[in-house]
């Protein structure tokens, strides 16, 4: 599969929607559903392995990490939904969901449940799916809503610098009758195990850090192969007997196993703490986030500078280096892995007062 999504990268990039071909082949493969239960066909994926298994993915294409990333981490509402829910929208094995969890649509209660009106951003996937996930804010307090496809409308709105094959467009419904069956609000949990028992919000911040590791580590392998193949101008030798280069691809190799390393750990260290039963402090999790956030950031920068390694050639559209220079900037900008978790963390362990609803 994932000479498949090589292969289709380039032309993806252009059109600003992965190909039929990668679509059915990420479906096929299940990487739509890693983290729905295995009861209902999922993969019900440990959180470790799944970080990995997005990291390869966006390695071989960002957008391609990016979409299996949000529907499979999306997938995992399904431990959180009464059965027959979680069945009816997660039951197909080609069933694809994502959304977006930002609590911007308005409900109106009705007998049953709610009618919801409401617009929402960076929809990745939508195009792709058969069920939508929108936040809303309800007199009870914010909840994430199920609407069918038929009631979504979606605008194409997503002309971004990169990700651009994510298809992550503003999305909208108008009065659309939602079920209290179809209304959740984690961590109120409805089927017992690890997934469930690890921070929720979690999912996401390490899904897009995943993603950026793997842009990165994409970036780094095309300047290698580069630097054994080019001569720049007015130079003696390939980039690879330059010792400048020699010491910048070190650098680059040691800072993006440092910030891999670190998201892994405190991954694991969450993980095991989910499979023994025992719920994450405030302190884990910020630290958890802090891993999310430094892997992210770490990544960008890791990937602007393999691009300035390449020199000329990484500014040309069949280069993948700017692909991936474009992809690990926008991946970056995620309010989940945004640069404010940095403080967050800094507030939690000094004892300062702040919002930790979300961690």
């Amino acid at each position: 599969m994932q000479t498949l999504i090589r292969t289709e990268a380039a032309k993806a990039d252009r059109e600003r929607r992965l190909s039929p071909a990668v679509v059915a082949a990420l479906v096929e493969a299940g990487a739509t559903r890693m983290l729905a239960p295995a009861s209902l066909g999922g993969g019900e994926v440990d959180l470790p392995s799944w970080a990995v298994a997005i990291e390869d993915l966006a390695r071989a294409d960002g957008s391609a990490g990016w979409t299996a990333m949000t529907t499979s981490a999306t997938s995992s509402l399904a431990w959180y939904l009464p059965p027959d829910t979680a069945a009816e929208v997660f039951g197909s094995p080609t069933s694809v969901v994502a959304g977006t969890a930002a609590p911007l649509g308005r409900a109106v209660a009705a007998d049953g449940g709610h009618h919801v009106t409401g617009r929402w951003g960076w929809g990745s996937a939508v195009p792709l799916c058969d069920w939508v996930v929108g936040g809303v804010m309800t007199p009870g307090g914010p909840r994430l809503m199920l609407f069918p496809s038929a009631d979504v409308t979606v605008h194409d709105t997503w002309h971004a610098a990169g990700l651009r094959a994510t298809e992550s467009h503003e999305w909208e419904v108008t009065g659309a009758f939602v079920p209290a069956r179809r209304q959740v609000w984690p961590p109120a949990v409805r089927v017992s195990g690890p997934l469930p028992a690890f921070p929720f919000f979690a999912f996401l911040a390490v899904g897009v850090a995943a993603v950026g590791l793997g842009i990165a580590a994409r970036a780094v392998e095309e300047v290698e192969a580069l630097a054994v193949t080019k001569t720049p101008q007015h130079a003696q030798g390939l980039l690879a007997e330059q010792a400048d280069v020699q010491r910048d691809l070190g650098v680059a190799e040691a800072r993006l196993s440092a910030a891999r390393a670190f998201l892994h750990s405190e991954v694991a260290a969450r993980w095991a703490a989910a499979v023994a039963g025992q719920p994450s402090t405030t302190q884990e999790r910020a630290r958890l986030r802090l891993a999310c956030s430094h892997a992210a950031t770490e990544s960008a920068s890791i990937t602007r500078h393999a691009f300035d390694v390449g020199g000329g050639t990484s500014v040309f559209e069949d280069s993948p280096l700017q692909r991936c220079l474009r992809d690990a900037h926008v991946a970056a900008q995620h309010a989940m892995v945004s640069r404010r978790l940095f403080e967050t963390y800094g507030k939690v362990t000094l004892g300062v007062p702040t919002d930790t609803t979300r961690l």
